[in-house]
Formats: structure tokens, C-alpha cells, sequence
């Protein structure tokens, strides 16, 4: 029998309920219990079980990134029966916390999916695009647009379809931050902002009462101080047991990383020698921080060439953003309440029709050039790379992490010879990486945020993180307080 409780003997509260697929045991009892479902050891895939009382609460249902395999375990769900969870809490709208949502109810969850209003705009047409994009993809492997794989690959998942992606979009509950909703007679949820991106939020449960009660919290993705243009993150006012993603848990952020001067020289580079340079770009985050950051060289008059916004739903979001923009740093948040908006300057340029890029890809002009996804692994960019790569007049900006078996992968190695869906290229342009664009707080300032918590958790587990990096953050916290720090194993059921 499969079952994410390990080590329980048999008593009276332990509930059973079968399904076609397997059989999954809860346990009904007063005291919160957790289990990490995913993103236990990785960075991808994270999904969070918590049990109080009768009540089943997951938070987040992420894709995993990552290899051809990895992309595989896409297709099981965590082993558990979703005709019994009461509700999904949702941190914030990245595929590797959201990416997974439109699956869950063709496996029976009834419930409903609760985040901020921010998330509740960009879900449906992230959810979309993905489900599109899966099907390009399965279509392009058809057709051969995978050299270089085993003769028995398996074909690239499809995960959930864009009917079940409007479902997803049926079934969001917004909460604005700061307001309380029942989920259940044992839980009650509040979302705080957690800097991230636009509508991320610090998760906070209150689960059962009285001696048994327990505030557990979620961090969701503790955003970067140094990232705008969204708020540094805040620390919770209380936590009994907190469950802390350590991505960069690991990592410090170089003193010397000046993205702002990077971007001044390629752009200077960009204008003398008559250079087009393409940024891949993730839609959400990366493509406003990007906007920011072009917009500060503008009024500072050292952009000197137009940036050419091809990205859709980087499009779309950033309309998001500028909805929210109160979520902005303050001073920022007041620039734009006074009507200037820090997104936006006169270089900008839409791109929204095939025609229009067309015209980009013939230009010989200098041009920043940002187009999704960031991965390289589909999407407008991939024009632009197919035009761009053997031409030595190109560049290409990376910023941040690249994801294995991908283009995006193969160029931050170096790689000379490249796959773009299907042709082979010979690689003539210019590859350059951007430090310190990354959105995830480092381990300091994890750190920091956890020491700001005035009524400090008893318990910390570390989710969301590789192994050494949750083992270099454990060695952290310790080190600043007697924490009791779990790194514990994926689908181990704790009770708290």
C-alpha cells in the first residue's frame, strides 16, 4: 500500500479512504502534522501537505524542472488521494509552485485554490500558456526536433489541457493580504506579502485550537532585497513552526554584483558597435525587474537603444504589476502614485504581431531585444535565437539559473554547435551571464528574515532547497539561535 505516513502503528483516529490508483491513509489528530510532498532536496516541484484535525491542506502543486527525466515525474502526482483535501493555498504564480494546479482535478480534488488577487490575474493565462506550450512541444519531439536524445526517450509530458486550465481559473479564491478566511473548521489562512513577485505571500495557517493549536507558516520564495522593484520581504510577526524554502541558502550575494553597470556597458557595446542583444526573459519577475533596470539607464540617458518587448505574457504581467504597484518598494510605489511609472520609458516598444517582429528580425539597427521564456526552451525567443545565434553582430544576455537539457543550458556552458528546435547552429554570438538579478533571497538574508520573527518558531523545516544548500542554511540558523532545524526526506510525514 502506498502511503506517505511511515513508521504508525494502527489505532482508532487513522482514517482510510481508497481510490482506483492507491490507497492513502491520513491520520486524524489535534496536532498538525506536515509533510514535504515535493521540493525536499530540489529546487522544483514544491508541494506541502498539512494535516490538523480532519482538515487536508496542501500548499502549492509545482512542475518539476529540469532533464528530460525530470520532466517525467511531472506526470505522477504526490500520492495522496485529492478527493480528500479540503483546499489548495498557493504562494505565488512561478510553474515550480503553481505549474501543477490544472492537474489536480481530473485526479478528484473538489476544492478550491486560494492566493492573492495578483496570482488570481496571472494564473489562468499562465495555466494557458503552459498547457499550449506542452503541446508544442510533444509536436515538435514528434517531428524530430530533439536530436541528440536517446532512441528511447520518452515523449515530453502533457500534463493538463487548456479546458482543465480554465477550470483551474474557475476555482481561484483570492485573499487580499492581511485578511483571514476560514478554510475549515480547523484552519484558517492569511497571506503577508513576501517580495518575490507581484501577489507572493507568506502562507500563515492557524491549525486547531486551544493547547493543540499551532501557527505554521510557509515562506513561500523569501524574496530579494536587492531585486526591485518589489518591497523587500518582511519578517512574519509569529511562527510556531516555520517551513522555509532555501534556495540560495547556500550562497552570499557578491558585494560587487552591479547588474545596472553590466547593463550600461552592453548597452554602450551595443550602440558603438551596432549589436542586437536578445535576453531571454521569465515572464513573471525577471522581464520586470529587467523593465525596471532599463528604465533607470534611460533616465539617466545611458540606454542609447530602443528595448523591443516581445514576450506575451511578460506583456500581460507586467500590466499586473503596475496594477499592484503599491506592492512596489515605497519609493518606488510613490513614483508611480505621482504617474511616473518606473516600468516605462520612452524606449519601449511592444512588439504584439507576427508582422511586427518580422521587421525586428530584418532591422540592422542596435536593440535590446527581450522575449520569453527564459529557459530557451520555447516561445518568441526562439526566432530570435534561430536569426540571432550564427551572427556574430548578436548578443545574449543570460540571468540566472539555466535549467538542464535545455538551449539556455547549453549556452551558459559555452556550447558551439546548438540545437534550436530541431536545426543544429553553429554559434557565432557573443554569450554573456548577469550577475546578481537572481529573485530568491541569499542564505544572509534568509537568515535575517527568519531572526526578524518576534514570536520565533520552535521548528524550522528547510523545503525547497538541494541538499547543500539546505545543509549550508541549517549550519546558519544554528549558528544564530537554538533552532530546532529539520531537513527532512521527501513524502516523511512530521508531526508537530
Amino acid at each position: 500500500m502506498d502511503s506517505i505516513v511511515t513508521e504508525m502503528s494502527f489505532n482508532k483516529s487513522m482514517i482510510f479512504k481508497k481510490s482506483t490508483r492507491y490507497t492513502c491513509l491520513f491520520v486524524s489528530s489535534a496536532r498538525p502534522a506536515i509533510t514535504l510532498l515535493g521540493a525536499a532536496g530540489e529546487v522544483t516541484g514544491s508541494c506541502s501537505l498539512v494535516e490538523a484535525g480532519r482538515s487536508r491542506i496542501v500548499v502549492d502543486c509545482g512542475m518539476i524542472r529540469g532533464s528530460w527525466e525530470d520532466e517525467q515525474r511531472n506526470l505522477t502526482l504526490p500520492k495522496i488521494d485529492w478527493r480528500w483535501v479540503d483546499a489548495v493555498v498557493l504562494t505565488h504564480v512561478h510553474l515550480d509552485h503553481c505549474g501543477r494546479l490544472a492537474m489536480l482535478f481530473r485526479h478528484g480534488f473538489e476544492g478550491h485554490v486560494y492566493c492573492t488577487p495578483a496570482t488570481a490575474e496571472i494564473l489562468p493565462r499562465l495555466a494557458k500558456s503552459s498547457a499550449r506550450l506542452q503541446r508544442t512541444k510533444l509536436a515538435e519531439f514528434h517531428a524530430g526536433g530533439k536530436p541528440g536524445l536517446p532512441e528511447d526517450a520518452e515523449e515530453p509530458p502533457v500534463l493538463f489541457s487548456e479546458r482543465e486550465a480554465q477550470l483551474l481559473a474557475e476555482r481561484l479564491r483570492p485573499i487580499p493580504y492581511g485578511l483571514t478566511e476560514q478554510l475549515t473548521e480547523d484552519v484558517m489562512l492569511r497571506l503577508e506579502p513576501a517580495g518575490h513577485i507581484v501577489g507572493a505571500g507568506v502562507v500563515h495557517l492557524e491549525c486547531g485550537t486551544g493547547t493543540e493549536s499551532a501557527r505554521v507558516v510557509f515562506s513561500g520564495d523569501v524574496g530579494s532585497k536587492h531585486v526591485p522593484p518589489m518591497a523587500a520581504p518582511l519578517s512574519p510577526k509569529a511562527a510556531d513552526i516555520l517551513v522555509l524554502e532555501s534556495t540560495n541558502g547556500g550562497r552570499v550575494r557578491p558585494k560587487d554584483a552591479d547588474p545596472d553597470a553590466q547593463l550600461a556597458a552592453i548597452a554602450a557595446d551595443a550602440f558603438s558597435k551596432n549589436r542586437r542583444v536578445l535576453f531571454p526573459t521569465f515572464a513573471i519577475g525577471r522581464a520586470q525587474n529587467f523593465l525596471y533596470r532599463f528604465a533607470k539607464l534611460s533616465r539617466a540617458n545611458k540606454l542609447h537603444v530602443p528595448v523591443l518587448f516581445d514576450a506575451p505574457t511578460a506583456i500581460f504581467a507586467t500590466g499586473v504589476y503596475r496594477r499592484y504597484s503599491e506592492q512596489y518598494r515605497p519609493e518606488l510605489a510613490r513614483q508611480a502614485q505621482a504617474g511616473d511609472d518606473p516600468l516605462d520609458f520612452d524606449e519601449l516598444h511592444y512588439i504584439s504581431k507576427r508582422r511586427e517582429m518580422k521587421e525586428v528580425k530584418r532591422s540592422r539597427e542596435p536593440a535590446f531585444v527581450m522575449a520569453g521564456s527564459g529557459f530557451c526552451d520555447g516561445g518568441p525567443i526562439m526566432e530570435h535565437l534561430r536569426h540571432g545565434l550564427p551572427n556574430p553582430d548578436y548578443t545574449v544576455v543570460l540571468g540566472g539559473f539555466t535549467a538542464p537539457d535545455t538551449l539556455s543550458r547549453d549556452l551558459a556552458n559555452g556550447e558551439r554547435e546548438v540545437s534550436v528546435e530541431g536545426t543544429k547552429i553553429q554559434v557565432e554570438a557573443q554569450i554573456l551571464s548577469l550577475e546578481g538579478m537572481s529573485g530568491h533571497a541569499d542564505g544572509g538574508t534568509i537568515v535575517d528574515w527568519v531572526h526578524g520573527i518576534q514570536d520565533a518558531p520552535s521548528i524550522i523545516m528547510l523545503n525547497h532547497g538541494e541538499d547543500e544548500a539546505r545543509l549550508a542554511l541549517a549550519k546558519r540558523l544554528e549558528a544564530v539561535r537554538d533552532w530546532r532545524v529539520l531537513r527532512t526526506a521527501g513524502e516523511e510525514r512530521v508531526e508537530l
